[in-house]
């Protein structure tokens, strides 16, 4: 007897369950429309992330061959890049800025107004979503006065596979 109590309070539940529905979509909506509402509830939309490899090549260049250059990825050093040298790590995909810093031979890196507003330092952001990106890091010399021709800015060029496979070989 207690038994087919239990079975038919549990069917009954289910059956009263299974007949009410909640639309959460148009909560959500009504949320989006009017942020302002005491509700605590939080939407978050959130994109699959991938791993993103992202490579650096530096081709060889005699003029500034003692100058090594810092890579950075959001203002934080990930690593060195030497003259004709290459460097990969990976990071998760988003949008990043990508900048570099000049640093003179034996890691010297000077202080000057001239390096804090920029003249010798490159940034640019990049949207990497895909699983591989190839970068060259090139000297382009910079419009400031001959005193200081040492300097230079680093810029970061996308670049296909195979031209960086091209310029690894060299």
């Amino acid at each position: 007897m207690k038994k087919s109590i239990y079975i038919s309070l549990f069917l009954s539940l289910a059956l009263l369950g299974g007949c009410s529905t909640v639309d959460t979509t148009k909560d959500k909506e009504n949320l989006l429309e009017s942020p302002n509402t005491n509700d605590k509830a939080i939407i978050e939309v959130v994109s699959p992330t991938t791993e993103v490899t992202i490579y650096f090549i530096r081709p060889s260049e005699i003029l500034t061959a003692d100058q090594g250059i810092w890579l950075s990825v959001d203002d934080k050093k990930i690593g060195k890049l030497q003259n004709a040298g290459d460097f990969e790590t990976k990071i998760t995909s988003g949008n990043y800025e990508l900048s570099t810093k000049g640093v003179f031979g034996l890691g010297f890196s000077p202080r000057s107004a001239i390096f804090e507003q920029g003249v010798c330092q490159f940034s640019k952001d990049f949207n990497l979503k895909n699983e591989s990106y190839y970068f060259k890091v090139v000297h382009v010399q910079h419009k400031a006065p001959a005193v200081l021709g040492f300097c230079g800015k680093y810029e970061i060029v996308e670049i296909s596979e195979s031209e960086y496979s091209a310029l690894s070989v060299d």
